[in-house]
């Protein structure tokens, strides 16, 4: 039974960390975008409160509806619900050249259904809609950055997973997109988990993931009319192959290895992203080469110590062709408190290096071929620290006019804070609801 739990633990868990420098850069790179209209503060403060109340932890836990016809008895259908918000704020804005304010807040809802057709075949669906404001991305059009703008992100995900009982094999794959205002992107992706020996101790899972992505160009409004030739596509292509070894050294202990390695091409670089240059007054957009690959090498262990007490610890080396290299360690604890409540604390220390390519404010050599004041590829060290707290409440629900019932099973939430040498900090509320 440890052994099966051990397995789900480390199958559960997928780092956000794969494929960016930080677990932060989907922060920046989808979020800094041109805004149009003010924000309707009212309306979302009171979204936050409903979905606090809500209280739920991570993707792991689930909703299951079905029919209480006992004739014909149906497999559940799994509906994950998903909500957290988060907030930032810096004085280093990519936007403004790398001074100016970072702030920002996102709340974001997500919808994922698993409907299983036969009993080794399911149909997964998934809907996800952000909406944020950001102080910065106000000021494409000003060079100092003041009250924010607020935008909608809408992605979705269709998919099918097939698994081989006899083998115990499985494979899925899925397609999808996303759309905001100034960036459009659709993706494919593929996986197949194989056990390598008969016991499933060893096991090995090929992950392959592409995005198709493609940007509406906006740029700083005093260089709309003397940008430079080299913005040539407005196109992004990334290609993502991840191989994950999993062992289950016994009843206690499970390790997992996790590489791969991540290319895109085309514009990498930020189209409203302002650079300034020593002496002159007039700034460029940024710029950077138009390849780039990455190579993260991760390591896991999750150790059960007795008593409803698992640690599992992580380490992560990252580097990639725009000179970064960095080292990410952390240590979550699962302190099972009694059978109903479990306690999670975690840690996560991260130090990188700068890319060659970034400089600050009026830094910048005039004979430089590539640049950028972005201080997510600048040098730093961060620390993230939070707690979470799951219920298992089990109550039971019943609609009688269709004829369904389920099971509330878990109640749970997660708060975690951030902060980083720069100055740049940030606190992150995640809740979620599960049952059966």
């Amino acid at each position: 039974m440890v052994v099966d739990v051990i397995k789900k633990l480390m199958q559960l868990e997928v780092s956000n960390q794969k494929w960016g420098v930080t677990n932060r850069e989907w922060v920046r790179s989808d979020k800094q975008r041109i805004l149009k209209k003010p924000p309707q503060r009212g309306r979302w403060r009171n979204l936050l409160i409903v979905l606090f109340f809500l209280n739920v932890h991570l993707g792991n836990t689930i909703l299951h509806a079905q029919s209480v016809d006992t004739t014909k008895q149906k497999k559940p259908i799994d509906v994950n619900f998903l909500f957290s918000y988060y907030q930032q704020d810096g004085e280093h804005s990519a936007v403004t050249g790398g001074i100016g304010t970072q702030e920002l807040s996102d709340k974001s809802a997500k919808l994922n259904l698993i409907v299983p057709i036969d009993s080794s075949g399911s149909l997964n669906f998934g809907l996800n809609l952000n909406h944020y404001t950001s102080a910065s991305t106000d000021k494409i059009d000003n060079r100092i950055s003041s009250a924010s703008e607020s935008d909608v992100r809408t992605a979705w995900q269709l998919g099918w997973e097939q698994t081989y009982s006899s083998y115990q094999r499985a494979y899925s794959f899925s397609f999808g997109g996303s759309v905001e205002s100034d960036y459009i992107s659709t993706n494919f992706q593929g996986s197949w988990y194989t056990p390598l020996t008969s016991n499933k101790q060893h096991s090995l899972l090929i992950d392959g993931q592409v995005f198709l992505d493609r940007w509406v160009l906006y740029f700083p409004s005093e260089l709309r009319d003397t940008i430079h030739p080299f913005i040539t596509t407005d196109r992004r292509f990334s290609y993502h192959l991840s191989l994950q070894y999993e062992w289950i050294i016994n009843r206690r202990l499970a390790l997992g290895i996790n590489s791969g390695i991540s290319l895109q091409k085309g514009l990498i670089s930020t189209p409203f992203h302002r650079v300034y240059f020593e002496g002159e007054e007039l700034a460029r957009i940024e710029y950077l080469p138009g390849t780039k690959w990455k190579w993260p090498l991760s390591i896991r262990v999750h150790y059960f110590l007795g008593s409803g007490l698992v640690s599992r610890t992580f380490y992560r080396y990252y580097q990639d062709n725009f000179g970064i290299r960095a080292h990410t360690a952390s240590l979550e604890l699962a302190i099972k408190l009694n059978p109903r409540w479990t306690l999670s604390p975690i840690y996560r220390y991260h130090t990188q290096s700068a890319s060659k390519y970034f400089a600050g404010f009026e830094q910048h050599s005039t004979d430089a071929n590539y640049y950028t004041s972005d201080y997510d590829l600048s040098a730093f060290h961060s620390h993230k620290v939070g707690i979470g707290f799951r219920l298992l409440p089990y109550w039971q629900w019943h609609w009688k006019r269709l004829k369904w019932y389920g099971n509330l099973k878990s109640i749970g939430i997660r708060i975690v804070y951030y902060k980083r040498s720069d100055g740049l900090w940030a606190w992150t509320l995640t809740t979620a609801l599960g049952g059966s």
